[in-house]
């Protein structure tokens, strides 16, 4: 029964990822306005395709073993705000790097984005995964009797 709680872990992910990545997309791609740069306004429901696939691979290779190893740490088993501070510092080390990835230097500088908004975006994103993990993995069916 733990195998499919770990599959609804990975459409959880895959919706919070790709929201992640069209939310930072809208808030700092919009400022782009040069059509060397494919975003959201150029590229539209294919933006959206990419984070899914890309996701979907993401979750099985890196973060269901990370999941996994996190549980079998005795202390961070016992304190939610530190497993959800995990994901949180996690998600925003990601958000950061796609930040780098998806925008050039040269975009950066020019249309004046900012990094601290894929940190927030993410880091929140990462709070949110946390919580929900910790709910999906502690839950109990003798709880719900």
């Amino acid at each position: 029964m733990r195998v499919a709680r770990y599959f609804v872990l990975w459409f959880v992910f895959i919706f919070l990822f790709t929201g992640a990545v069209v939310g930072l997309e809208y808030i700092e791609g919009y400022k782009i306005t040069t059509t060397e740069y494919f975003g959201l306004r150029n590229a539209g429901f294919v933006l959206m395709i990419i984070p899914i696939l890309i996701s979907s691979l993401l979750y099985p290779v890196i973060v269901l073993p990370l999941s996994w190893f996190m549980g079998m740490i005795r202390w961070v088993k016992i304190s939610l705000i530190l497993y959800a501070l995990l994901y949180a510092v996690m998600w925003a080390a990601a958000g950061t790097v796609l930040f780098y990835e998806s925008y050039d230097d040269r975009f950066i500088q020019e249309y004046e984005l900012h990094v601290s908004t894929a940190v927030i975006l993410f880091g929140v994103i990462g709070l949110v995964y946390g919580w929900i993990e910790w709910k999906v993995l502690r839950h109990h069916p003798a709880d719900l009797v």
